[in-house]
Protein backbone atom coordinates (compact mmCIF):
# COMPACT_ATOMS: atom_id res chain seq x y z
CA UNK A 1 0.00 0.00 0.00
CA UNK A 2 1.55 3.45 -1.25
CA UNK A 3 1.59 5.71 1.80
CA UNK A 4 0.80 9.30 0.95
CA UNK A 5 1.80 12.68 2.78
CA UNK A 6 -0.27 15.59 3.05
CA UNK A 7 0.10 18.36 0.92
CA UNK A 8 2.28 21.07 2.32
CA UNK A 9 1.22 24.55 0.94
CA UNK A 10 3.77 27.38 1.47
CA UNK A 11 1.39 30.28 2.64
CA UNK A 12 1.51 33.09 0.46
CA UNK A 13 1.74 37.23 1.69
CA UNK A 14 -1.89 38.76 1.54
CA UNK A 15 -0.33 41.02 -1.29
CA UNK A 16 1.35 38.80 -3.99
CA UNK A 17 3.71 41.46 -4.80
CA UNK A 18 4.81 42.00 -1.70
CA UNK A 19 8.24 40.06 -2.64
CA UNK A 20 8.34 41.64 -6.03
CA UNK A 21 9.07 45.16 -4.77
CA UNK A 22 12.62 45.96 -3.55
CA UNK A 23 13.42 49.27 -1.81
CA UNK A 24 17.02 49.46 -0.60
CA UNK A 25 18.06 50.51 2.60
CA UNK A 26 20.50 53.25 0.82
CA UNK A 27 18.10 55.35 -1.23
CA UNK A 28 18.20 58.78 -1.31
CA UNK A 29 18.05 60.96 1.21
CA UNK A 30 17.34 64.55 0.93
CA UNK A 31 19.18 66.15 3.88
CA UNK A 32 19.42 69.65 5.29
CA UNK A 33 22.85 70.06 3.20
CA UNK A 34 21.55 68.39 0.26
CA UNK A 35 18.72 70.81 -0.78
CA UNK A 36 21.10 73.73 0.62
CA UNK A 37 23.40 72.62 -2.52
CA UNK A 38 20.72 72.26 -4.95
CA UNK A 39 19.37 75.95 -4.11
CA UNK A 40 22.57 77.09 -3.79
CA UNK A 41 23.08 75.71 -7.74
CA UNK A 42 19.71 76.62 -9.23
CA UNK A 43 20.27 80.11 -8.05
CA UNK A 44 23.89 80.72 -9.68
CA UNK A 45 22.29 79.07 -12.74
CA UNK A 46 19.37 81.56 -12.98
CA UNK A 47 22.47 84.35 -12.30
CA UNK A 48 24.19 83.48 -15.28
CA UNK A 49 21.01 82.60 -17.24
CA UNK A 50 20.24 86.34 -16.47
CA UNK A 51 23.38 87.33 -17.17
CA UNK A 52 23.54 85.49 -20.87
CA UNK A 53 19.66 86.69 -21.89
CA UNK A 54 20.69 90.43 -20.75
CA UNK A 55 24.03 90.71 -22.75
CA UNK A 56 22.79 88.65 -25.97
CA UNK A 57 21.16 91.43 -27.52
CA UNK A 58 23.83 94.05 -27.62
CA UNK A 59 25.99 90.83 -28.77
CA UNK A 60 23.51 90.34 -31.78
CA UNK A 61 23.20 94.16 -32.71
CA UNK A 62 27.55 94.26 -32.08
CA UNK A 63 27.45 91.00 -34.57
CA UNK A 64 24.83 92.01 -37.22
CA UNK A 65 23.35 95.62 -36.20
CA UNK A 66 23.75 98.58 -38.72
CA UNK A 67 26.73 100.87 -38.03
CA UNK A 68 26.35 104.44 -38.50
CA UNK A 69 29.32 107.19 -37.87
CA UNK A 70 28.30 109.69 -35.12
CA UNK A 71 29.82 113.24 -34.43
CA UNK A 72 30.36 113.34 -30.77
CA UNK A 73 32.77 115.50 -28.18
CA UNK A 74 33.41 115.08 -24.53
CA UNK A 75 32.24 116.71 -21.94
CA UNK A 76 32.49 117.56 -17.94
CA UNK A 77 36.45 118.06 -18.13
CA UNK A 78 36.06 118.30 -13.81
CA UNK A 79 34.45 115.11 -13.66
CA UNK A 80 36.82 112.91 -10.82
CA UNK A 81 36.42 109.86 -12.84
CA UNK A 82 37.23 111.26 -16.24
CA UNK A 83 40.27 109.44 -15.76
CA UNK A 84 38.77 105.92 -16.39
CA UNK A 85 35.88 107.08 -19.12
CA UNK A 86 35.25 109.27 -21.29
CA UNK A 87 31.67 111.35 -21.13
CA UNK A 88 30.30 111.60 -24.19
CA UNK A 89 27.49 114.09 -25.99
CA UNK A 90 26.40 112.92 -29.63
CA UNK A 91 25.60 116.17 -32.03
CA UNK A 92 22.38 114.60 -33.59
CA UNK A 93 20.34 115.61 -30.67
CA UNK A 94 20.64 119.48 -31.53
CA UNK A 95 20.19 118.59 -35.22
CA UNK A 96 16.63 117.57 -35.08
CA UNK A 97 13.41 119.45 -33.51
CA UNK A 98 12.36 117.75 -30.44
CA UNK A 99 9.23 120.34 -29.76
CA UNK A 100 6.39 117.45 -29.57
CA UNK A 101 8.41 115.42 -26.88
CA UNK A 102 8.91 115.72 -23.25
CA UNK A 103 11.65 114.94 -21.24
CA UNK A 104 11.42 111.02 -20.75
CA UNK A 105 9.90 110.32 -23.33
CA UNK A 106 10.97 108.25 -26.06
CA UNK A 107 11.58 108.91 -29.49
CA UNK A 108 13.05 107.53 -32.98
CA UNK A 109 15.57 109.32 -34.96
CA UNK A 110 16.29 108.40 -38.28
CA UNK A 111 19.35 108.93 -39.73
CA UNK A 112 20.40 109.77 -43.08
CA UNK A 113 23.94 108.40 -44.22
CA UNK A 114 26.12 111.40 -45.18
CA UNK A 115 30.33 111.88 -45.53
CA UNK A 116 31.76 111.44 -42.89
CA UNK A 117 28.87 110.92 -40.15
CA UNK A 118 25.42 110.05 -40.30
CA UNK A 119 22.60 112.86 -39.99
CA UNK A 120 19.32 113.51 -38.24
CA UNK A 121 16.52 114.10 -40.75
CA UNK A 122 13.42 113.17 -38.49
CA UNK A 123 12.18 112.05 -35.12
CA UNK A 124 8.78 109.76 -34.53
CA UNK A 125 7.07 108.69 -31.17
CA UNK A 126 7.17 105.17 -33.04
CA UNK A 127 9.36 102.83 -34.69
CA UNK A 128 9.56 103.46 -38.63
CA UNK A 129 8.67 100.95 -40.22
CA UNK A 130 10.35 101.39 -43.42
CA UNK A 131 13.94 102.59 -44.10
CA UNK A 132 16.13 102.83 -46.99
CA UNK A 133 19.23 101.49 -47.23
CA UNK A 134 21.12 104.70 -46.75
CA UNK A 135 18.78 105.42 -43.44
CA UNK A 136 18.66 103.72 -39.85
CA UNK A 137 17.08 104.32 -36.47
CA UNK A 138 18.03 105.33 -33.42
CA UNK A 139 16.24 105.15 -30.39
CA UNK A 140 17.00 107.89 -27.61
CA UNK A 141 15.29 109.35 -24.58
CA UNK A 142 14.52 113.09 -24.79
CA UNK A 143 15.77 114.87 -21.83
CA UNK A 144 16.70 118.62 -20.87
CA UNK A 145 20.25 119.96 -19.88
CA UNK A 146 23.64 119.69 -21.41
CA UNK A 147 22.47 117.48 -24.13
CA UNK A 148 18.82 117.40 -25.18
CA UNK A 149 18.86 113.56 -25.79
CA UNK A 150 20.19 110.34 -24.15
CA UNK A 151 21.45 107.36 -26.16
CA UNK A 152 22.69 105.03 -23.20
CA UNK A 153 26.00 105.02 -24.93
CA UNK A 154 27.97 108.21 -23.27
CA UNK A 155 30.36 106.66 -21.52
CA UNK A 156 33.44 105.04 -23.50
CA UNK A 157 36.02 103.42 -20.79
CA UNK A 158 39.85 104.14 -21.07
CA UNK A 159 43.38 103.57 -19.76
CA UNK A 160 43.64 106.01 -16.28
CA UNK A 161 44.77 109.31 -17.58
CA UNK A 162 44.01 109.13 -21.07
CA UNK A 163 41.34 110.99 -21.34
CA UNK A 164 42.60 114.20 -20.58
CA UNK A 165 44.71 113.63 -24.13
CA UNK A 166 41.53 112.93 -26.71
CA UNK A 167 40.94 115.73 -28.70
CA UNK A 168 37.50 116.51 -28.45
CA UNK A 169 36.94 118.41 -31.49
CA UNK A 170 38.09 115.54 -33.88
CA UNK A 171 35.95 112.77 -31.94
CA UNK A 172 33.76 110.37 -33.80
CA UNK A 173 31.72 107.46 -32.74
CA UNK A 174 30.78 104.02 -34.41
CA UNK A 175 27.65 103.08 -33.19
CA UNK A 176 25.83 99.71 -33.94
CA UNK A 177 22.44 99.79 -34.27
CA UNK A 178 19.72 97.16 -33.52
CA UNK A 179 16.51 96.48 -35.48
CA UNK A 180 14.65 98.29 -33.14
CA UNK A 181 16.79 101.21 -32.66
CA UNK A 182 19.20 100.24 -29.69
CA UNK A 183 22.80 102.01 -30.15
CA UNK A 184 26.00 100.05 -28.68
CA UNK A 185 29.23 101.67 -29.12
CA UNK A 186 31.70 100.00 -30.92
CA UNK A 187 34.52 102.32 -31.16
CA UNK A 188 35.39 105.84 -30.39
CA UNK A 189 37.60 107.90 -33.04
CA UNK A 190 39.62 110.75 -32.51
CA UNK A 191 41.62 111.72 -35.90
CA UNK A 192 39.96 108.87 -37.87
CA UNK A 193 42.23 106.39 -35.64
CA UNK A 194 40.76 104.27 -33.00
CA UNK A 195 40.97 105.75 -29.29
CA UNK A 196 41.54 102.31 -27.52
CA UNK A 197 44.74 101.48 -29.75
CA UNK A 198 46.45 105.11 -29.87
CA UNK A 199 49.80 104.23 -28.00
CA UNK A 200 50.24 108.11 -27.38
CA UNK A 201 46.94 107.82 -25.08
CA UNK A 202 47.84 106.14 -23.08
CA UNK A 203 48.81 107.60 -19.61
CA UNK A 204 51.99 108.65 -18.83
CA UNK A 205 54.87 106.25 -16.44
Amino acid sequence: MIETKPLEIESVSANPRADAIAIPESSLKFSGNNIRDRIFALIITAQFGALFAFGLPYAQTLAFGKTVTLKCHTYDPRDMLKGDYVAITYDIGSKVDLKAFKPGETAYLTLKKESPCWQPVSASKTLPKSLKEDEATIRVTVNQGLSSITTGIEKYYVAEGAASRINSEDLTAEVALSEDGMPVLKHLLSGGKDVAKQKDQLPDK
